[in-house]
């Protein structure tokens, strides 16, 4: 197996667990979503921390700085955005596909900004994949 597969594995867990953990918190606390979020924002700048001090080689160029900056504001607001639908009580279970269909924007945005078309072989598995996120995403949904 390719180390970037495993990598995926490991972030797929991660962020799958993440979800159930917010609406745990949420429930044994009676946390604001705003404030579940800040907390959120801690653990993150834990991991981020001790990381960095161990790899501490950094290269500081605005723009790839700014674009990292602005994944990473798009990544709080969708973090913030999933703690606020779980303050209302939704079911994880159905939440989580439909903010999972980011992965179909992931592959669309691929194709156009990144241009990285899928071969001919691949295309087929490309696009039933898509199809496949979006109807289990509306099938959760109703």
């Amino acid at each position: 197996m390719q180390s970037w597969v495993v990598y995926g594995l490991v972030a797929s867990v991660c962020f799958g667990v993440v979800t159930v953990l917010f609406k745990i918190a949420q429930q044994k606390g009676n946390l604001t979503p705003y404030y579940t979020s800040f907390l959120f924002g801690i653990g993150v700048m834990i991991v981020f921390g001790i990381f960095f001090l161990f790899n501490p080689g950094y290269n500081i160029q605005w723009k790839s700085n700014g674009i990292a900056i602005a994944a990473g504001i798009l990544w709080g607001i969708g973090m913030l955005v999933v703690a606020i639908a779980i303050s209302k009580n939704v079911e994880v279970a159905r939440l989580a596909p439909i903010f999972n269909t980011n992965t179909l924007i992931t592959v669309v945005l691929g194709i156009i900004l990144l241009h990285e078309i899928p071969n001919a072989s691949q295309m087929f598995r490309v696009i039933a994949g898509a199809v496949l996120i979006v109807v289990g995403a509306i099938l959760v949904s109703v």
